[in-house]
């Protein structure tokens, strides 16, 4: 055999060799990326009870400990995480100014704040978050019980799992319904009214959501997600009708006007951030503005909301209440938030995870380690009333 045909064969056999492996490699990226068959999980958490909390942050390793994967990963963040991860960085990028020799003992400290005509204990509420029957069998219920007894606002979820007459009568404090408009403007239009009938006194408009959010884990675990968790609002032994997939995309102001002519009730509008859509959602009467990014459950790669915090205070200017969330974990974090202007914040994930470690008495003890946290930052920041926080207690703004 000459020398080049041997060398010509050798190559053809190292190529073929290169070949197989790369194919073998793409075949077991495919395999390791692809979503595994969807499975029967176990059920939800059924815990009920007081919880030792030494951080929200660990509260969360407690909830998936409890939770199948499957059911935890349903509160996962959407794409890489990016916006999830900046929620907390940002935080973390404002540190606190204290004064100091300010005569303020903790007796005087004062967390009340009133939002809406509600009187709140403190300034942080639940926030709406859908298909709560994934992560406790009560559902809905425990979250909205443990929120009243801290005596704060609970948001129901238009994707909730129970209908909204049921988690109204659950609380015993402030309620408000989030709603996810339907492309049929009848459904929105019983919506409403029902939530009015059942007591809810606001109704919040969710503009950075277009669909269910879904993590990656999610979806690579076959988006395990129970076919008998029917979204509770669209129960026709409620009076619900309607498609609740058909959800409405094209959202605009004028969506604003519609819901609070139809329900005769304040509209607030959740996740607006840019400065032009704030001022025109006032425009169309809004009566507040939650800076929000859902927790970075919904759309990767925005930026966090306390970095958006500065520019809606300073177009809303005082005229209506700012509130906001996404990536609050410590009572410090509440600090900041008002500090930089907000009236109040609210909890979304960690309230999940106190309602899966410990359904209305963990939600609850959620509550009172934040209170604990935001008195100790008050007392020590010098300033008795939440009410007297302002940028001069934050050291870059």
């Amino acid at each position: 055999m000459t020398t080049s045909r041997r060398n010509l064969i050798q190559a053809v056999a190292v190529g073929g060799a290169a070949l197989a492996a790369t194919q073998d490699a793409t075949k077991a990226i495919a395999q390791a990326n692809a979503p595994m068959p969807a499975v029967d999980m176990p059920g939800p958490s059924t815990q009920e009870r007081a919880l030792k909390i030494v951080s929200i942050e660990a509260l969360e390793d407690e909830a998936r400990k409890i939770l199948p994967p499957g059911r935890f990963a349903f509160m996962g963040p959407a794409g890489d995480g990016w916006t999830y991860r900046e929620n907390r960085r940002a935080f973390n990028e404002l540190p606190i100014m204290p004064r100091r020799l300010q005569g303020v003992d903790e007796k005087d400290i004062d967390l009340r704040t009133t939002l809406l005509g509600h009187e709140l204990p403190l300034p942080v509420f639940t926030c709406p978050t859908g298909g709560q029957g994934m992560i406790h069998a009560k559902a809905e219920l425990p979250n909205a019980s443990g929120t009243g007894m801290a005596g704060t606002l609970f948001v129901a979820s238009g994707a909730s799992t129970k209908p909204m007459e049921v988690i109204a009568k659950a609380t015993s404090g402030p309620k408000w319904f989030q709603i996810y408009m339907n492309r049929d403007m009848g459904v929105n239009r019983t919506l409403v009214q029902r939530a009015k009938a059942a007591g809810f006194s606001a109704i919040v408009l969710t503009a950075d959501a277009l669909g269910p959010g879904q993590s990656d884990e999610f979806i690579r675990l076959g988006r395990p997600f129970p076919p008998d968790l029917a979204p509770g609002n669209y129960d026709p032994a409620y009076g619900g009708h309607g498609n609740p997939h058909d959800q409405k995309r094209d959202l605009s102001f004028s969506d604003i006007t519609f819901l609070r002519e139809e329900s005769g009730l304040p509209v607030l509008v959740k996740g607006v951030d840019q400065p032009d859509d704030i001022r025109q959602s006032l425009a169309a009467g809004a009566a507040a503005i939650w800076v929000s990014n859902h927790g970075g459950r919904q759309m990767d790669g925005v930026p966090a909301s306390m970095h958006m915090l500065r520019g809606a205070v300073d177009v809303v200017a005082g005229r209506v209440p700012v509130l906001l969330d996404s990536g609050v974990r410590r009572g410090i974090d509440v600090f900041r938030a008002l500090a930089f202007g907000a009236t109040a914040v609210g909890i979304g994930r960690p309230a999940l995870w106190g309602l899966a470690a410990g359904g209305s008495l963990g939600v609850k003890s959620v509550y009172a380690q934040l209170t604990a946290e935001m008195r100790t930052a008050m007392l020590l920041s010098g300033v008795a009333k939440v009410t007297d926080l302002n940028r001069d207690y934050l050291a870059k703004v």
